[in-house]
Formats: C-alpha cells, structure tokens, sequence
C-alpha cells in the first residue's frame, strides 16, 4: 500500500482552508506560521506551529499556502529544506469553490458589483476595476469563471472616506433573509488598508461564497502600491495616478489609465486565458523582498469595532 504524503502546510490562512478541503486524501500533520499570534492554534482541527519546530517534523512536503512565496522559500532552505520538498501551488487550489461560475451566485455578485459601484460614486469615490476583475471585464466582458473573488482599488485620496460612509452601504447588501453578510476592515502594520465584504449562506440557501475586496492603493517611489500586501503588489504609479472609464452592466466603471499597459505588466499575455496560474508567475510582485519585510503585522475586525 502507498504511503500517503506527509505534508505541511506553511501559512495558516483561509488559503490554506481551501488547500485543505480540495486535497482531503492529503496528510496535513501541521500548519506554519510566521505570525506569533497564530503559534498554537487550530485550523481546521490542525496545530499552527512556529517555524523553527519543523526540524522535529516528518513531511514529504512543505506546500507554501501565503503570497509570500518567495521569501518563505529562501526562509525554508534557510532552515535546511531541500528545494524540492518545496511546493508552489497552482492558484486555483487555494481559492474557494469557484463562485461565478453558480448561475444564482453570478448574478447576485452583478447586483452587488452595480450597487456598491453606484454607491461609492454617490459619495465621490471612484473604485477602480483591479487584477483579476479588471483582467475579466477587459477581455471578456465578464467575471472570470474561474476567479472567486471581486477586487477595487480605492486612491489614497478617498480611503478614510470609504471608511466612514461604507456603514451606509449594508442596507442594501442583496439577499439579507438569505445570507450572513458581514464587513471586515483588515489592518496591515497599524493602518487600515482594505474592506471585505464577504457573506456565508444561511441553512437551504443555494449560493457560492466568495468576497468584494476594497484595497487601499498609494504612489511610493513611482509605483502605485496595494497597501494590503506591504509592498509586495506593485504597479507604475501612472496607471492610477489618473482613472478612465469603461462600461460593464450597464454602468461606468473606473479602470487604470493605459489599461492595456497594466494588465501587460501584470499578466504578461493577458488576452489568452490561463488557468493553473501560479503566484509566482505575477509580473507585478517584488520577487525579492526580504524575509523580514514579509511579516507584516495584520489584524481583522468586524466594521463598527474598535481597532486595537
């Protein structure tokens, strides 16, 4: 009989969750996490273990489920993990079961997408189509199918005004008497840096989860940065320095200036569509940051509580 693959897991996240649940036949002995805060902890049942305690572990594999694949990489064989029990995972095994291509969730994720952009407008600000949405509406005029999530880029001009009028938006999240909706304000290093809305399905109700991402983006040193990743996710600053328009569903949306250029820099060939993408293949990340750079400090609250 085969053995079955000793792996561990070494970012303790909702990627790692859905590594988790696409690959059940998989031996998970343990979770590895940089964050302190995290060190034991459960997820998923799983002990969350700092990362000096792999030298007492057995594993076939170190599967790297955090978008810090690279300095983690260095950090592993810093340790003395040989390069090739070091695994990069396609993208597509650490996101959630594909949401858009769910008719009813498809639809719901429009309504919410022409709300919330009708809403943030009302209130001068301009959310700007980013990656992976960008990527669908310039292409195909439509949500990936293969992508689970929504991305808006918010100016560093407009963002402590998202914060005070988003409250206003709840009202009119869709289907309330079906889903659990709630709205998190994620902090990176003491600021606060991107609004998730994301929801879960109450008992009987036919609908794929997945989250609209409102991520602060600054101009640093001539690149426009998403503040969220600590300077990991970078893009020339004239991209967004100024926004076009560009209609979807019937409305205008803003886009980066030269949104062609951008999705070049981002995507490379980005009118073929590509599934099986790998993190590491992304145009617009700093390959190189350091280890120490990479461990930022990220908190999650609900919207409404304190910050701390």
């Amino acid at each position: 009989m085969t053995k079955a693959l000793q792996v561990v897991l070494f970012g303790a996240s909702k990627a790692g969750e859905f590594f988790l649940s696409q690959n059940p036949t998989l031996n998970i002995t343990a979770f590895i996490d940089n964050d302190p805060s995290r060190h034991g902890q459960k997820l998923s049942g799983i002990a969350v273990l700092p990362p000096d305690e792999l030298l007492s572990l057995d594993y076939d594999q170190i599967v790297i489920t955090s978008q810090w694949v690279d300095a983690i990489s260095a950090q592993l064989q810093q340790l003395g993990v040989p390069a090739e029990k070091i695994v990069v995972p396609a993208k597509q095994q650490v996101k959630a079961t594909l949401p858009f291509l769910h008719s009813a969730t498809l639809e719901m994720a429009h309504v919410l997408l022409l709300r919330l952009n009708q809403f943030l407008q009302q209130h001068g600000i301009r959310p700007c189509l980013d990656s992976g949405t960008l990527l669908g509406v310039t292409r195909q005029q439509a949500l990936i199918p293969w992508d689970d999530d929504i991305d808006l880029a918010i100016d560093q001009s407009e963002f402590s005004t998202l914060l005070k009028v988003i409250p206003d938006f709840i009202p009119q999240l869709p289907h309330q008497n079906l889903l659990n909706w709630q709205v998190l304000v994620l902090n990176v290093n003491d600021e606060d840096c991107c609004i998730n809305i994301e929801f879960t399905p109450k008992p009987g109700a036919d609908f794929v989860p997945f989250d609209i991402s409102l991520q602060l983006r600054r101009e640093q040193a001539g690149y426009s940065e998403l503040v969220s990743s600590a300077g990991l996710f970078f893009a020339p600053a004239h991209h967004f320095a100024q926004f076009q328009q560009k209609e979807f569903l019937g409305q205008r949306f803003y886009v980066p200036t030269d949104t062609d250029g951008f999705l070049t820099f981002m995507y490379g060939d980005w009118q073929e569509p590509k599934k099986g993408t790998k993190i590491t293949e992304y145009n617009n990340r700093r390959a190189q940051l350091s280890h120490d750079h990479c461990q930022p400090r990220v908190k999650k609250r609900l919207l409404g509580e304190p910050s701390q």
